[in-house]
Order: structure tokens, then sequence, then C-alpha cells
């Protein structure tokens, strides 16, 4: 890696992009523009809103007691003492009816809201002064209002709101005349002391606030970006110049890369820049208006100190590289740019619930919120901004690791894409949906390439939830029949079907081979080898991710139903294992290695194992799913078969299941003292964890070391005449 070439890419792109109209507009001036344009319109509007008069029909004006007065003197309005500022109470414009005729019809009442005659009526019952007189007695006003017109339900709250302060009036009167104390009405009165300063709770604004800002902002900041410079190369035939200059592919990408993290930087520092000012100013106008805890707006809403700025720009760079990196990696995908803003439209619906998830009460940092790519982040800004470092300091590094992992996963994919001829010269076609249905099933190829292996993991994870959707509902969640029957008809049924439609192989696609014996050998020594490390990292997780009590009551029922070990072995061990190793090793492995290398195939098809296990059962299962989905692509990938993945995987989920029932009776519970030191938990003894890890690391080097069968020439005839597994 050159990093000359690749400054002199950076300054390529930065010119480009300098000269590009659209770029400078969304970068520089849209964020100056947007906000105070937004900011003085909405005050406009709603100050118009609120300011207009709202029409009143009063009913049974003469039903009114005399003192004290709820009307004016001209009975055109209400008593301007009941409101904080005659302005106000010009807003809402009287107009008095005897109460009798069609004003009384419920029908007419209706109506005439809706043609906006009157935004609201009240109706003074006919013996209101004499309920007044009887203590004992209570009478109800009833307003009319309809709460699917907005100005309606405006003029009922402020029709509301003056009753509430006659209400008041007529219960000073009463007190005033029997001569008791005004404390007689409020024998106690309810004081709240905030221990928050003004400034904290003007921090507590933008510390949820600006979370969601720096996300959407650098993710739009590297959206147009990375288009233009992939996508946009494309189309201005661009591509072949910089491809034949001394920089390598993967400088080429750095470059790109590199860009599109300053301009989403640079999109994000303006767009909040200009919010928080135009934020500011906004409170200083409406600085009479209090809140309810009796400050001023504008020291509320006050500027986020330097320290909080700092915090947001450090935790920026991560955010830009993240979503740089996924931007340049779909944005080489596209042929066009109008399909780069397709591939790009999923990204927003991804991390708008990832981030709206900081914004719901209750959600703190923790470790799994620390792993989300989106909401660890602004978890953690949050924290930095209010202050609780001690919480911030211990996800620190959790965040940003897992963040800039998923950013080098992706930035790796891009390389890999830029390194793919068919995916970087093919330009935009006419899509039509009958010639793909018969390319599709007429020239199909012997393996199916990642866009199908991808659709099927969607496919499955699909079918799996609305069949978990219906168990819920029909009472059959824990079912053993049910759950059997959802892993072969969700998960084994659709990369089975797909492989027989869509791919000449599907022998070849599913790994239906018979292996070489050693493949077998190495398959059941490291599944015996890293279950001392596999119980480890399970313990670790459930400490770090504990379960529910109810979730722990619901796994026991479940296990509990199996009527012997031998059924328990095969509804949780046997079926998954087939089922899964079909889906995740056949089908969606097969898929992903014609598109990427070996290495990011397998690390894929890992990831993708590990997020069904997270959808269908346990979130705690990711990070052992993730690593036993490594060693199982491996395992499938050296062997060209589906077999010893399906042996691993059986062993592996046989062992949890039978460690229960092995050390309940006397024979075992002796074994188990000497293997474990929790026999509880399964947890074994030090030194059998260290001897774990030694012989584990010695297979997977070994298994490394073997030629990969999927590297022999397409054109030996050895392949042809290999033993295959019957499809049926």
């Amino acid at each position: 890696m050159r990093w000359s070439n690749i400054s002199v890419i950076v300054r390529r792109e930065v010119r480009d992009q300098i000269r590009d109209r659209r770029t400078l507009f969304m970068v520089f001036i849209l964020p100056v523009l947007l906000y105070p344009m937004l900011a003085l319109g909405s005050l406009k509007l709603s100050a118009e809103f609120e300011q207009k008069p709202r029409k009143l029909v009063i009913l049974g004006r003469e039903n009114l007691p005399e003192s004290p007065r709820l009307l004016n003197e001209k009975g055109d309005g209400f008593e301007p003492s009941l409101f904080d500022s005659p302005a106000d109470a010009e807003r809402l414009l009287v107009s008095t009816e005897t109460a009798a005729g069609p004003w009384l019809d419920p029908t007419q009442q209706k109506a005439a809201i809706r043609r906006g005659e009157v935004d609201a009526l009240l109706i003074v019952p006919a013996d209101l002064r004499q309920t007044l007189d009887k203590l004992s007695e209570r009478e109800g006003i009833p307003i009319i209002f309809e709460s699917t017109d907005e100005r309606s339900q405006i003029t009922y709250l402020r029709v509301r709101e003056v009753l509430a302060r006659w209400r008041e009036e007529i219960v000073l009167s009463r007190v005033k005349e029997r001569q008791l104390p005004k404390t007689f009405t409020e024998p106690i009165q309810v004081k709240g002391e905030d221990v928050a300063s003004k400034e904290e709770q003007g921090v507590n604004v933008w510390a949820r606030l600006f979370p969601f800002l720096l996300v959407m902002m650098s993710l739009t900041g590297a959206f147009y970006p990375a288009i233009d410079l992939c996508a946009g190369e494309k189309e201005r035939g661009t591509m072949e110049t910089l491809l034949i200059s001394p920089a390598s592919r993967g400088e080429i990408v750095i470059g790109k890369f590199l860009t599109v993290v300053l301009a989403s930087m640079t999109t994000a520092l303006l767009n909040i820049l200009s919010m928080g000012l135009t934020g500011v100013q906004i409170a200083k106008q409406l600085g009479a208006v209090n809140n309810g805890a009796g400050h001023a707006v504008e020291t509320v809403i006050a500027p986020p100190s330097l320290l909080s700025v700092f915090w947001m720009m450090l935790l920026l760079v991560p955010l830009s590289v993240f979503f740089a990196a996924l931007c340049v990696a779909l944005a080489v995908l596209a042929k066009s740019m109008k399909e780069g803003q397709y591939y790009m439209t999923p990204l927003y619906l991804v991390c708008i619930p990832l981030i709206f998830l900081t914004l719901m009460p209750g959600i703190e940092l923790n470790y799994f919120y620390s792993c989300l790519p989106v909401t660890g982040v602004s978890l953690l800004l949050r924290a930095l901004m209010l202050g609780d470092y001690e919480v911030a300091w211990r996800f620190f590094l959790p965040v940003l690791v897992p963040t800039v992992l998923y950013g080098a996963i992706a930035l790796r994919w891009a390389v890999d894409q830029f390194h793919r001829e068919d995916v970087l010269f093919r330009e935009a076609e006419r899509f039509n949906l009958r010639f793909w249905v018969r390319h599709l099933l007429r020239d199909k190829e012997p393996t199916p390439n990642g866009g199908e292996a991808l659709f099927c993991f969607a496919l499955m994870i699909s079918l799996a939830w609305f069949l978990m959707q219906y168990m819920a509902l029909s009472g059959l969640a824990t079912s053993l029949k049910a759950t059997a029957a959802g892993q072969i008809a969700f998960i084994l049924m659709p990369p089975v079907a797909m492989a027989v439609l869509f791919t000449s192989s599907p022998r070849r696609t599913l790994r239906l081979r018979w292996p070489h014996w050693s493949y077998l050998a190495l398959a059941l020594g490291l599944v015996l080898t890293l279950n001392p490390l596999v119980m480890e990292l399970g313990d670790f997780v459930s400490r770090l991710f504990p379960l529910t009590a109810h979730l722990k009551e619901a796994i026991a029922r479940l296990m509990g139903e199996a009527p012997s070990v031998g059924v328990a072995v095969i509804l949780f061990a046997l079926i998954p294992a087939v089922c899964e190793e079909f889906a995740f090793r056949g089908f969606i492995l097969s898929g992903l290695e014609r598109g990427h290398r070996e290495r990011s195939a397998i690390l894929i098809s890992s990831v993708l194992f590990a997020f069904m296990h997270v959808l269908m059962s346990l979130s705690q299962q990711f990070f052992n799913a993730a690593l036993l989905g490594l060693v199982l692509g491996l395992l499938a990938v050296r062997s060209r078969s589906i077999l010893p993945g399906m042996l691993f995987h059986f062993v592996n989920n046989s062992l949890a299941v039978v460690q229960g029932y092995w050390t309940a009776n006397p024979v075992g519970a002796r074994i188990a003292h000497w293997l474990y030191r929790n026999p509880e938990k399964g947890l074994y003894h030090g030194w059998l964890v260290l001897l774990s890890i030694l012989l584990s690391t010695g297979l997977l080097a070994l298994l490394l070391r073997r030629s990969n069968a999927s590297d022999l020439s397409e054109g030996k005839d050895q392949v042809a005449h290999e033993p295959l597994l019957s499809a049926g």
C-alpha cells in the first residue's frame, strides 16, 4: 500500500467533488440555508395558527351566575382577568345563543363544526346557579368539539383552561364569604426541587438531539459523494482512465473512501453547527416563554459546552468511517447513479430504527447495544455529553472496536468489488421481469450468485418470523412439533428448492459429496477440543447479557417436553444441524463464494448464521454462532462437502443437550466432578480449558494448511468421477 498514490487519488477526488455543483450545494449551501428557513417558516406558520381567533358559541348564557363573572360586560367574550393578557382573551370570539332550537341537536352541532361556522360549543346547564349554591353537588359543563379537527381541538383546550380559572375564582369567592383562610382548599402544597442545574438541563436537550443529527448527517454526507465517485465514474466513462493509473485497486478504493469520509464529516459538522446556532437564536426570540420548571427557554436550550463539541467531533470519526465504507461498497455495485440511490435507500430504513431506539425512555448503554453499529455510538455520545464518564469509559472500546470492525469489513468488501471486472464495467440496462425470470430458469449456472444467496437468507428469515408470530398467537410457541416443523419448512426447504429451481447442479451447490475421512476426523476433533472454549464464551456472554426469568422458564419448559434424551437430541441437535448446514454452508456459502474471496464468503455467511440465531432464538447466541460459523464455513470450503459441518454441528448441539442428562445420575456426577469446575453450567477446569486452546489451535492450523479442493482446475476429470451423495 503506497500512501503517495492514495494521496494523489484523494486530491483528485476532492477536486472533482469541489467542481460538482450538487456536492457543493449539499455540503456547504444547504446546511446554511435549510435550518434558518425551516425555523423561520415553522415559527411563522405556528404563530399564524396559534394567533388566529377561534369561534365559540355559548348556549344558555342566561344560566350563568352573576359573580364571579365568566363573560365580559358586553357578553361577546370571556372575562379578561381569566387570561394572562388581553390579547389572549381576544383569540376567542364568543357568540351567545339561547339553549333551545336547532343548536341542541347533535347532528346540527357536528355539521356546524365541520363547515367551519363554529369551532366549539359550550352548553350552560339550566340549573347551574342552583347547583353552585348547593355545596354537596357538582355540575358538569359540556364542551362540544371534534378531536379530528385541530381548530376545534385547540378551541376546546382554550375554553377548558378558561373554565378551570373560573372554577378557581368560584372557590376563592366561597372561601372569602365564609371567612376561611386561602389554605383551606389547599392544605398541602407539592413543591418539586430539581437538582439539575440550568446548564445540565440544556445539555440534556442537546444530548438527545445531537446523536440523532450526527448519525443522519454523517450518513447523508457519505450518501451522494459515494454514488458520484463510483457509479458516477461509470456513467461519465472516467473509471477506465483511473484504473490504468499506477495506483493499485486497493489504493483507489482507499482514496475514494477517504474522500467520502471527509465529505461525511464536513456535512455533519456544518449541519449540526447550523442547526445549533439556529436553535439558540430561536430560543432567544422566545425568551419570554417559560417551560414547566420556570426557566427561560434560552437557558434550557443553551449552547453545548466545548467539551460536548469535542466528544461529537471525536465520535464523528468512527461514525463517518463506518458510513463511508458501507456507502462506497454499495455504490461500487451500482451500474448508474439512479441505481446507486436504490441501493443506498435501505441504509436509511435500517439506520432510522437504530437511532430512534436511543430516543426511547429507559434505553441505556450496555454490552448488547454497544455492538450495534449506530445505536452504540449514539448512546456513548449521550453518556459523554451528560458527563456520565463512568459508563462512557466502561463502554468506550466496546463501542468503537465493533464500529471500526464493521467499517473495515465494508471497506474490504469494496476492495473485493473493485477486483471484479464484471462489476466495474457493467453498464446500466433495462430490466424486464419476464425476460429475467426466463433467463433465471433457462440459463442456469452450477451454483447461485451472491444476490440469490442473500435473497434465500431474507426469505428464510421472513418465513420463520411469520411462523413465530403464528405460533405465538395460536399458543404453539413452545411446541416441539411446531419447532421441528418450522426448521424443516422454513430453514431447509427454501435453499433446497432454490438450488433445484435456479442452479444446474444442486449437488454442487449443496455440497452433496463424500469427503475424505480426514475432514470428518478433523470435524470431530475440533468440536471436542473447542467445547471447553465454547462453554466459557457462553458463560461470559450470559453474564454480560443475562436471560430474563420468563425466557429461562420458556426454555426449560420446551426442553422438559422432550420425552427422552434421544428425542431431545433429534429435535435440538440433529434437525438443526441438517437444516442449518444445508442453508448456510450449502446454498448461501456457495452463492457468496462466487462474488467474494474465500475468507470474505466464510465471514459473511457466519455473520448471517449468527444473525439468524438472534432473530429466531436468543441474542446471547450471536457470538458463539458467529465463531462456530467460521469453523463450519472453513470445513465446508476445504472439504467441499456438507457432511463435516453437519457432524460438527450435530455433536456440538448434542453435547449441550445431553450435558444436563448424564450429570444427573451418580456415575455421570463423578465424571462431571473430574471434568467440570461448575457442572451445572458445564464449565471445565482451567487445565482442560488451556489444553483445549492448544489442541484446537493445532487442529485449526492443520485445517488451514490443507489444500483447498475448490482450487483444483475445473477441467480435471477427477471432480466428475468423485462419489456424490444422493440428492434424494
